[in-house]
């Protein structure tokens, strides 16, 4: 028996050391931190937090805080869909064909709306196309208590005190895996349920 070639020689640890890049980037996300800047400046703090009305210095009842709008409002599909979408611009207008008219990003928005065009939001949360993940899923799972498994914040970190969406966790497959196997949650771990 011949000894393997040079070439056998080479191609096997440089096919381990691709094989093992590739798990290890698996395991990380660089894009945590990730905060693309929007077609227009929307404040989810402002929208989705709690408001806080105050008297100002003119006796005027003024809301610090944010409007109380539920991201289910926006982000339709959580619960029926693969994809949670993002707002149209007829969802936006629902309010501000009359409300912050004189707000510069609201003239921006009314720009879109007259040209009949969808804004071009740029997605945060956007997983490789080789990862299967369906919001639905994961919001209309229900622990025994009847709450549910999973809220928004889990993933998306806390966005109704933030100005700016960013991505906060790593949204990897080790992360992902880490959640699968709490006990509470009782979540398969097959690859084929992520990749498929």
């Amino acid at each position: 028996m011949s000894p393997p070639s040079k070439l056998v020689r080479v191609a096997i640890p440089l096919g381990v050391l691709v094989v093992g890049g590739l798990v290890g980037a698996t395991m990380m996300d660089p894009r945590q931190g990730y905060a693309p800047e929007q077609p227009i400046l929307f404040q989810h703090k402002k929208m989705a937090a709690m408001p806080n009305w105050v008297t100002d210095a003119n006796g005027k009842e003024v809301n610090l805080g944010g409007y109380d709008i539920p991201c289910m409002y926006c982000h339709t599909m959580v619960y029926k869909g693969r994809h949670a979408t993002l707002p149209s611009t007829d969802i936006c207008m629902n309010c501000h064909r009359t409300v912050g008219q004189d707000k510069e990003w609201v003239l921006v928005l009314n720009g879109y709306w007259e040209r009949g065009e969808p804004i071009a939001w740029i997605k945060v949360h956007d997983l490789p196309d080789f990862v299967y993940f369906d919001h639905s899923v994961h919001m209309n799972s229900m622990s025994d208590e009847g709450r549910n498994k999973v809220d928004c914040v889990d993933c998306h970190g806390d966005v109704e005190n933030s100005e700016v969406v960013t991505i906060e966790n790593p949204f990897n497959m080790g992360w992902c895996l880490e959640c699968h196997r709490k006990p509470e949650m009782a979540a398969p771990t097959d690859c084929v349920v992520c990749h498929r």
